[in-house]
């Protein structure tokens, strides 16, 4: 899933002493085809073996220059998102408890939406403050994108999908009703932030009050932690989650490997409630145990560059694991399979709680141009109960994938996916063992 952002390619209206303003549109289509779709599952024979996606986001940016280089700045965009078909995912199969509307029937095989995207408002510091960075202060409000980290918990605000229309291009980034203060200087990074995000159901509304701080040492170890509440109404009870995020991303021997890099990400949470879903019916969520939960769930991983070598490769190993009853708050994607664990599974079939995954990439550039990913998933189940199975072996993936970035406003991207289901994936698939195939095509075009 791609969950891309407003387009970069602006268009100037108006340019002066005063400040700017501009305008863009961001075009994106998609092609999906699926073979042995979930694995044989009953389901598939209400989805759609091939499907296709495009949105289309018109936007409109200004900046209104004040004294000491500050600046009041906004945007605004809608997207128009459609969708042929039903994707694997079973959303628009199911319809009600996805969207809140009254009909139970399944949605219709064309589906489209259009709604407000970004609208917010900011204030850049400038140098009206001597001893900090230009800028340092920025104060913002409105509907608007914000990522934390790698996007492990906090980057995309807004569901697609189901009577949205485009699912798998994830055009729809922001969270709503924000508040987002930001100090930024000397490699110091402080944040205190209130978000709410905008799902299909108004039962699934949450609201996120926390603070970021981060620290960059010459760009060689950057380090942060994070403090996130997460308190709402949610069916029977008043859901609550804290959560506490730590991060280091570092080169342990820069004199000596310079090319060797680790992530790490460690994440303690203290909730009243499980997060987990059954896939296969989202009408049944359930909440299990309601007493107060200690759960763990993060990351580690190294990565090596040969720049001497061919098309100049990166080698990586990511070790994942979210426990049983993680809430995965509002994730979001940075790259492939990050936070989407797959293009398959991480995509149409688990959210990232109850789930460890072992993962091998290859990143190569033939061109400066061209990027390559060959990727390795194995994925096991911390309980699987929690999907009503009895084997912890849920499957592997591999993904091929190769982005090409044909100008600096129109970038393609083309992908072969397979998933081998395990004993746990065959369970899950009601009893389907075959391997699911599937093709992507895509393009983005930026005016």
């Amino acid at each position: 899933m791609l969950k891309t952002t407003a387009s970069n390619a602006q268009y100037t209206l108006y340019e002066s002493d005063y400040g700017l303003l501009s305008t863009g549109l961001h075009v994106q289509m998609a092609s999906l085809s699926e073979i042995n779709n979930r694995s044989g599952d009953p389901l598939s024979s209400k989805l759609s073996d091939i499907y296709f996606e495009y949105t289309i986001e018109p936007n409109v940016k200004f900046a209104l220059n004040l004294f000491e280089e500050s600046q009041l700045y906004g945007g605004f965009s809608m997207i128009y998102s459609a969708m042929q078909g039903h994707d694997p995912s079973g959303i628009t199969y199911h319809g009600t408890p996805y969207s809140s509307r009254e009909d139970y029937a399944p949605y219709p095989d064309y589906k489209d939406w259009m709604m407000k995207e970004e609208m917010y408002i900011g204030l850049r510091s400038g140098k009206l403050i001597p001893g900090l960075d230009d800028n340092a202060i920025d104060l913002s409000a409105g509907s608007q994108d914000y990522k934390l980290g790698t996007g492990l918990l906090l980057a995309n605000g807004t569901d697609d999908g189901g009577f949205r229309g485009s699912y798998w291009i994830g055009a729809r980034t922001v969270f709503v009703n924000t508040m987002i203060a930001r100090l930024n200087s000397n490699g110091f990074k402080l944040e205190g932030f209130y978000l709410e995000n905008n799902p299909r159901n108004p039962e699934n509304l949450k609201r996120y009050t926390g603070m970021n701080i981060e620290y960059n040492y010459k760009d060689m170890a950057n380090i942060g932690f994070s403090y996130i509440n997460d308190d709402h109404y949610a069916g029977p009870i008043t859901a609550k989650t804290n959560a506490y995020d730590f991060r280091a991303d570092f080169m342990p021997l820069p004199s000596i490997l310079p090319n060797l890099f680790i992530s790490s990400e460690f994440v303690y949470q203290d909730n009243n409630k499980l997060t987990d879903v059954d896939p296969l019916d989202p009408i049944l969520y359930l909440y299990g145990e309601m007493g107060k939960k200690s759960v763990f769930g993060g990351f580690a991983e190294i990565q090596y560059k040969f720049p001497d070598l061919p098309w100049q490769p990166v080698l990586s190993y990511r070790y994942a694991a979210m426990q049983k009853g993680f809430d995965f708050m509002n994730f979001g994607f940075k790259t492939w399979s990050t936070w989407f664990q797959g293009e398959i599974n991480g995509e149409f079939i688990s959210d990232n709680t109850d789930i460890i995954t072992n993962v091998l990439r290859v990143v190569a550039n033939p061109r400066d141009d061209v990027t390559i990913n060959l990727i390795y998933l194995n994925y096991k189940f911390d309980d699987p109960e929690v999907w009503g199975i009895t084997s912890r072996h849920y499957g592997n993936e591999v993904d091929l994938l190769a982005d090409w970035a044909f100008t600096d406003s129109i970038d393609f991207a083309a992908g072969l996916e397979a998933f081998i289901p395990d004993a746990g994936g065959s369970e899950i698939f009601g009893g389907g063992n075959k391997v699911w195939l599937q093709g992507m095509v895509y393009a983005s075009f930026k005016f």
